[in-house]
């Protein structure tokens, strides 16, 4: 059995100009063998996985996960001039590969990244 999880941190993203989040990706290995794990992140159309270009879907590789092991990896999601204050489902698709470089698991999972307005200081 392989699990999964995500989170973002910090838990919110600005609109309106240059900033990004950390979409952080956790895989687990519970099977009796080792397994190579990679991610395919699909961000929806105003953010982006590249700070300067529109890049809504990219891979990573996570590494090598032992029995009774975890990794986790981090992707940076950004947002830009046109992100507006909304909720942004991005997607991602773990692979978990077996010895012989099959895929053995594939586990689809989602979140959400809040964007919102950035406020002003007050003291």
């Amino acid at each position: 059995m392989v699990k999964a999880s995500l989170r973002v941190h910090p838990p919110v993203l600005f609109c309106y100009g240059p900033n990004h989040v950390e979409l952080i990706i956790r895989a687990e290995n519970y099977t009796k063998g080792t397994c190579w794990v990679e991610a395919e992140i699909i961000v929806p159309e105003k953010l982006s996985l590249s700070p300067e270009n529109q890049l809504g879907k990219g891979r990573i590789r996570i590494g090598i996960l032992d029995k009774k092991e975890f990794l986790e990896k981090s992707v940076k999601v950004y947002a830009n001039v046109y992100t507006n204050p909304q909720i942004y489902r991005c997607i991602v698709t773990l692979f978990f590969y077996d010895k012989n470089g099959v895929i053995a698991e594939r586990l689809d999972k989602s979140i959400d990244v809040r964007c919102e307005l950035k406020k002003k200081a007050v003291i």
